[in-house]
Formats: C-alpha cells, structure tokens, sequence
C-alpha cells in the first residue's frame, strides 16, 4: 500500500502545483496573450469544463474498467495539457488545453479520493491532501521565483507537467494494486447506478459542501495576487510571499486539524474548520489594519485547509458503500463547478465595481459555508 500512497500524494502535489502557479503568473500570462486581467475566469471556466465532464462520467467508466487505467488516462491527460500550456501560441488555444489539464485531474482526483474514502481514514486522507496545499505552495513559490529571475512564465508549466510525467510510468507499473471499483471490502456490495444515487439526500448536502468549499478555496488561492498587487499595491514578491503563505495555511490546517480527525467528531471538525475560515475572511476584508489582513489571508487557509479531505474521508457514512463510488465522481465534478463558475463570477464582480469585491465575495462564501457545515451533522451516520 505504501507505493499507492506515495503515487496518490505525488497527485495532489502535481495539482497542486497548477494551482499555485496560476495564480501568480496570471497577470504576466494576460499580458502576453494580451486580455484583461478578469480574463483569468475564462480559463479557470474552460478548465472546469473538463474536469466536470470527466468527473460525472467517472462512474461509468469505473464500472468498465479498472482504477489503475482510469488513473493512468488522467495522468496522461495531465501532461499533454500543461506541455500544451508552455506553447500556447494564442488565447483560444489556451482555453483549449486547460480543458485537456482540467479533464484530466478530474480523473486524478476522484480516482485518489475514491482509494481514500475506501481504502483509509479521516487522518491519512487530510495528510494526503495536506500535500495539495505543500504543491500550491511549491507553485506560487515557484512562478514568484521565475518572474523574479526574469525568465518566461511558460517555465513553470513545463516544471509543473513532469509529476504527472511520472505518474504515467508509478500508474502503469502497479495498475493491478488499485482498488478495483468496489465499494467496499465485502465482494457482496455492488455499486449502484447513478440516477439511484442521485436519489439519495446526503449526495446533494455533499454537494452543496463540496461547490461552496471549493469555490471559496480556489477564489482566495486564485485571486489574492491580483488583489494585493493590482488592488493594495503590494510589490510582486510581497504579494507571492502572502499568497504562498496562504497555501502554507492550507498544508497547516490538514496536519494539524487533520491529526484530530480521528479523535473528535466530524461533525466538531467541520464546524471549528468553518468558524475560523469565516474568521480568516474578515480579517483579509478589512484594510485599517494591514498586517491583520495577511493574517487573515492565512487563517483563511488554515480553516478551509482540512474541510475538502474530511468530507471524502465521510462520504460512505452519510451517502452509504454502494453509493460511494459514483457519489465522490458527483462531489468532485461539483467541486470543480465550484472551483470555477464561482470564481469566475467574482472576476465578472470585481470587473464592473472594483477589485475589493474579491475579498467581500471571500466573506460571503465563508457566511455560506459555515451555514452548510453546521447543518450537515443530520446526514453523517
């Protein structure tokens, strides 16, 4: 097992990779393509495109073939769209192949998540993810480090391809060691159908989870750097010094809530997580006191750090075994509508008023967050 473990945190460092290094080389990025800054939701929108259309087909393709294939094709997926990325001769093509990288994590993720909320607990499942924020981290840190030392923004997408280059070699060598598709370790449980699970209720509270959690994530990973360079005249390397700092939150938040998940209720978890996000955000949204708002920008992160990996670790408990596997193909197709329409709309907000709209939309999400989190204690079993 520990070979898969290693394959699955080399996942979340490669997406989260992506991830950090978007949202540092955007404002370089719109210049060479030569589009407004508030373009950046049209990527993130086509990048959602992919990563949903693969994620609600998981299911199927789970029942037709095995997890170590459907993990390779997303690996491959992963490379061909980033190494398309650092050659992008024009914008339209641009959003072509962050289709390509989106459909491809969107077979990552819920092939990963899938082994996680089957095959480990709630512990294991936030350390794994922890690795997400430790690549965000690495990402921002290093398109900082690129745009610094003068070279092209098209460097950090090359670097970012080759874990995902690895990963086609880790899955294909142990493709057989994967867990099959089977919910769970009794051979008597089948998966159910997808419109059986869309029936049940827990789903659509998962759901509702998922978009809003990720949506605010990705809106404070995605858009901070523009905010305090564009907005707060902060310089290049403050900005990605806070903006890598937010990600460190993220990594901080799965380690050290995360090491509790056995201990105290999920329930519990959620809720404290959501309290101090909502915390985190206010503090960012207010200006008098600036070294507040920095603060707050990574107490943000630390909250919203072990909320995403706590609810796959709870999927089977309020969704049950036979609707797991299509439930977290669902939860990760919904994440990643969250991911992207929404922050999308507050690139469309910040437009028309004003780039300060990024952080009152960072307090809204956190007020609606918060609100679902702590109803959710009525579907966990």
């Amino acid at each position: 097992m520990s070979i898969l473990i290693a394959l699955a945190v080399l996942v979340m460092i490669g997406v989260g990779l992506q991830n950090g290094v978007l949202s540092v080389a955007w404002p370089s990025m719109s210049d060479s393509f030569d589009v407004a800054i508030t373009s950046l939701g049209s990527v993130i929108a086509a990048y959602t495109v992919g990563y949903t259309i693969s994620s609600f087909s998981s299911g199927w393709l789970l029942r037709i073939s095995s997890l170590g294939l459907f993990l390779t094709i997303g690996a491959v997926l992963s490379v061909i769209g980033y190494l398309a990325f650092a050659v992008a001769p024009s914008w339209w093509w641009l959003l072509v192949v962050s289709a390509a990288a989106g459909s491809g994590h969107g077979y990552l993720d819920t092939g990963v998540n899938l082994y996680a909320a089957t095959q480990l607990n709630a512990r294991a499942t936030n350390w794994i993810h922890a690795f997400f924020g430790i690549g965000s981290l690495g990402g921002s840190s290093l398109m900082t480090g690129v745009l610094l030392i003068g070279v092209g923004w098209q460097w950090g997408y090359l670097i970012v391809a080759a874990p995902f280059a690895v990963l086609i070699f880790g899955f294909a060598v142990t493709r057989k060691r994967w867990h099959s598709g089977q919910v769970g370790t009794e051979e008597s449980i089948t998966a159910a159908g997808t419109f059986e699970t869309l029936r049940v209720p827990g789903v659509w509270m998962g759901v509702t989870a998922f978009v809003i959690h990720t949506a605010l994530e990705v809106a404070a990973g995605v858009w901070s750097f523009t905010l305090l360079t564009e907005g707060r005249g902060l310089s290049v390397g403050s900005a990605g010094v806070w903006v890598t700092a937010y990600f460190g939150g993220l990594v901080a938040g799965r380690i050290a809530l995360g090491t509790f998940a056995d201990k105290i209720s999920l329930m519990n978890l959620l809720r404290l997580s959501g309290i101090l996000s909502l915390a985190g955000s206010l503090l960012f949204w207010q200006v008098s006191v600036v070294e507040l708002s920095f603060i707050g920008l990574v107490l943000l992160g630390f909250g919203l750090g072990p909320i995403f990996p706590t609810l796959v670790s709870a999927t089977p408990s309020y969704v049950g075994k036979r609707h797991t596997q299509n439930s977290i193909g669902i939860q990760m197709g919904a994440s990643a509508i969250g991911a992207g329409l929404l922050p999308a709309g507050v690139g469309l907000v910040a437009a028309a008023v004003g780039l300060e709209a990024i952080s009152v939309s960072l307090v809204v999400g956190a007020v609606f967050l918060l609100i679902v989190l702590w109803m959710f204690n009525r579907f966990l079993n």
